[in-house]
């Protein structure tokens, strides 16, 4: 859907209630607190519903990521086309720029909608892919401690890259033709790699793909491995290039859209980018599939803040 379809179709804030309660309870109104089919609608104010059972006021907004916004749910439809539809990814003050709605209610709703995003039930299978990749800023030139400042040559050394670097170890797993989990390991040892690995991926039905990295070495005993080499040719063409690929997918659109993003808020970025990488063949029906997910989902985010720790948020 794109932002003319969405704004003839949910051009105002009782349509976009009409839609929502149609997706969510269909024919019959339930209540958002007890499941109740005992119901009126309230006459004091529109789209609201009165429980006999529980004796609550409610609406179809109850326990969903729109719940106690106060933007409008047009607005709120048009700010989410604007995140789906956008490959690389799309910086709050763009989604301001383009919509004329406020640059904290832009960051705040496009985390709400990242929230809504999650996904805790990934179940990988068939030939997969493991590598690992580290973000944050680049390594800088440094001037050795021995060399005096007014010589005419510097010295210089550089900071440690790849491996052993200070910046933050996000850990991926692909299927061939398929979908990708991404999750950040602080320390990338064989234990916390094997339980991600039997966390999101069906290992009785499963080939892993990884390189020489020793904390892989043991994952024979856990699916059946196969180890490659960097820039040599293998049987049967197996290698880690898909993953690698979508590295270069997020850092390209993170140095594009955010420039630099906290290591508190990474995950919620990394999980937009599974998000729309899983859903690649199917953009035509991203948009009702969101939606739809979003009903259900409460909201991960308080007052511009996580609610609890982050890596809990996200990974459960």
């Amino acid at each position: 859907m794109n932002l003319k379809q969405v704004q003839k179709k949910f051009g105002t804030h009782e349509k976009c209630v009409s839609y929502l309660e149609k997706l969510r309870w269909g024919k019959t109104v339930r209540c958002a607190y007890c499941e109740s089919t005992r119901v009126i609608k309230a006459k004091s104010e529109k789209g609201r519903y009165k429980c006999y059972d529980c004796n609550k006021s409610f609406s179809v907004l109850v326990g969903t990521i729109f719940q106690d916004s106060k933007l409008k749910l047009n607005d709120w439809f048009l700010i989410t086309v604007l995140v789906l539809n956008a490959k690389m990814g799309i910086s709050s003050k763009a989604i301001s720029r383009q919509t004329g709605i406020p640059l904290k209610t832009c960051w705040l709703t496009s985390m709400k909608i990242r929230c809504a995003m999650i996904d805790k039930k990934t179940e990988l299978h068939g030939v997969l892919q493991m590598d690992e990749s580290y973000f944050g800023s680049s390594p800088e030139k440094k001037i050795t401690k021995n060399t005096p400042l007014n010589s005419p040559v510097l010295s210089t050394v550089y900071e440690k890259r790849g491996r052993g670097t200070k910046k933050t170890a996000v850990v991926g797993i692909v299927e061939t033709g398929g979908s990708v989990k991404t999750k950040i390991i602080d320390k990338l040892t064989t234990r916390n790699l094997m339980a991600m690995l039997k966390k999101y991926v069906k290992t009785d039905e499963s080939v892993l793909v990884t390189d020489g990295f020793r904390s892989y070495a043991k994952m024979d005993e856990a699916i059946e491995h196969i180890t490659v080499k960097h820039k040599e040719k293998t049987k049967g063409g197996l290698n880690t290039n898909t993953i690698e690929g979508y590295w270069s997918i997020i850092k390209n659109g993170i140095k594009g859209n955010y420039r630099a993003l906290s290591k508190k808020y990474l995950p919620f970025y990394l999980v937009e980018y599974d998000y729309k990488y899983n859903r690649r063949n199917k953009t035509q029906a991203m948009f009702e599939e969101f939606i739809a997910n979003a009903l259900t989902d409460e909201s991960c985010m308080l007052n511009y803040k996580p609610i609890g720790d982050t890596k809990e948020v996200i990974y459960g």
